[in-house]
């Protein structure tokens, strides 16, 4: 029942990710990077404290260890969307594609030497094939169009660390922490560090952020649907469900679900922008689904502890 609870939580999160990025790019029309990113964590850290103050969720960091919640913290969100955005900015989409899609790689390795996680052969084949079908996605759907600064494949990589090192703080934080309590810290962590900036931003009059009250505006609705979208649900709901699957996945069996977000994020493109679907993202697509259930398969050794 947990390992169907976290595969859940797994395939929820990945697929409020996968809709984000045609949320995100409408948003951005409006704002800049660092003020999308204050607005949606601010939304997010009041809503969690609106549920923890109505007894909704309950936090208590007391006699805990807060070193590691601030690691896993500054880790993602922090440093993972300040590399990510900047990574992008210099990178073609291929590119990061590739470079993000090996994360469940790098949980796995990193895995295995703090965490003591091993998996079964079975289970690495299932990884190698959804990271190969994320490749096959970015090389074959994208082309090569943009320019790939070395900057940009620096920033690419340091946000996929990020990522790396956030699961397995994450998952040891479990042992201590709620789902809910390292929820709770991250979007007020993310609403602090990005909010700072942006608030000085607007303060030197090169902001945005009146935009969003003014009412009259052709993109106030469309602007605010966004924000809220990516305050509440791709920040608040997908990384509860992210803590969530790390509580009852292994980091690599959870990580393993950021690739479905290519698949999510390929239908979206198809079924609301109405793009072109060719048989080689079909093709890569399914590597990528079976890929997940194999690696998120139950090993001998699992099941044989399940029934001692």
């Amino acid at each position: 029942m947990s390992r169907a609870r976290g595969i859940a939580a797994g395939i929820g999160y990945s697929t409020i990710f996968g809709f984000s990025f045609l949320v995100t790019k409408e948003t951005l029309a409006v704002l800049s990077p660092i003020e999308l990113l204050a607005s949606r964590f601010f939304i997010a850290a009041l809503l969690m404290s609106g549920l923890a103050l109505a007894g909704a969720i309950r936090i208590d960091f007391r006699q805990k260890p807060l070193g590691l919640l601030l690691l896993m913290c500054l880790f993602q969100p922090v440093a993972y969307f300040i590399f990510e955005t900047y990574g992008v900015a210099n990178a073609a989409t291929s590119v990061a594609g590739i470079i993000l899609g090996a994360l469940p790689a790098g949980v796995a390795i990193v895995g295995a030497l703090v965490l003591k996680e091993r998996l079964s052969a079975l289970q690495y084949s299932g990884l190698a094939m959804s990271i190969i079908g994320v490749g096959l996605v970015a090389l074959l759907g994208q082309g090569q169009n943009a320019e790939t600064k070395p900057i940009g494949v620096v920033f690419l990589t340091a946000s996929m660390l990020s990522a790396v090192i956030f699961n397995i703080a994450s998952r040891k934080a479990s042992e201590r922490f709620s789902p809910a309590e390292r929820t709770f810290a991250m979007m007020w962590s993310g609403a602090i560090s990005f909010g700072i900036p942006a608030a000085l931003q607007n303060i030197a009059g090169k902001g945005n952020i009146a935009a969003l009250f003014n009412t009259a505006g052709s993109r106030f609705v469309p602007s605010w649907a966004g924000i809220l979208y990516l305050g509440v649900l791709s920040s608040v709901l997908a990384f509860f469900l992210i803590n969530y699957s790390l509580t009852y996945l292994k980091a690599s069996q959870s990580a393993v679900f950021t690739n479905m977000v290519t698949v999510i994020t390929v239908l979206a493109g198809v079924l609301i922008r109405h793009e072109a679907f060719s048989w080689n993202q079909g093709l890569s697509a399914l590597l990528i689904v079976i890929g997940i259930a194999v690696a998120n398969s139950a090993g001998k050794r699992e099941i044989q502890e399940r029934r001692s």
